[in-house]
């Protein structure tokens, strides 16, 4: 079964739709939506925070968005209430926000701050696990390239980091 996916009864063929969370810095976090169409998938997240008043140094505002692509190497159902997934994903995020500063320090009054773009790109193995063909729990672990432009000094505005991912959907 390596590459595709071969019995009709999988969870991933029966309930090729997905909605839920997802937390991610490359696949976003917010609200999701995912499909599968054999061993090929995608999925989108978004959301947003806003803080007008930045108590407790919350920033003004917090946004994100993230789009990921996937390939199934290996799919099973393991018995009639437990199916997976493992595949490898590439995926593109976009975050900005405007800080939240404490003026003067130790104040406890803040004021808005400047605005931070910042742009990712990473790849990265994933398992999904589905109980009783709905309920579904995802794992990632992703390598990922940030670009920071804000950033005054060339190499500041880039880092490479390890992270990891989780979400969970509802397939239908």
């Amino acid at each position: 079964m390596v590459g595709t996916v071969h019995a009709e009864d999988l969870a991933f063929t029966t309930f090729p739709r997905a909605l839920g969370v997802q937390v991610g810095r490359i696949a976003g976090i917010g609200l999701s939506y995912q499909k599968w169409d054999g061993p090929w998938g995608y999925q989108f997240a978004a959301g947003a925070l806003y803080h007008p008043l930045m108590d407790d140094g919350h920033d003004v505002f917090n946004y994100n968005a993230g789009a990921q692509g996937y390939y199934a190497i290996f799919s099973d159902d393991f018995s009639t209430w437990l199916s997976s997934r493992l595949y490898v994903l590439a995926g593109i995020n976009h975050r900005g926000y405007k800080e939240a500063v404490e003026t003067p320090p130790y104040s406890g009054t803040y004021v808005a701050g400047d605005f931070h773009p910042e742009f990712g790109l990473g790849g990265g193995v994933g398992v999904e696990a589905v109980f009783f063909e709905h309920f579904a729990v995802s794992t990632e672990m992703v390598y990922a390239l940030f670009w920071r432009p804000i950033e005054p000094v060339a190499h500041e505005q880039f880092a490479l980091e390890i992270l990891p991912q989780v979400s969970l959907r509802y397939r239908f």
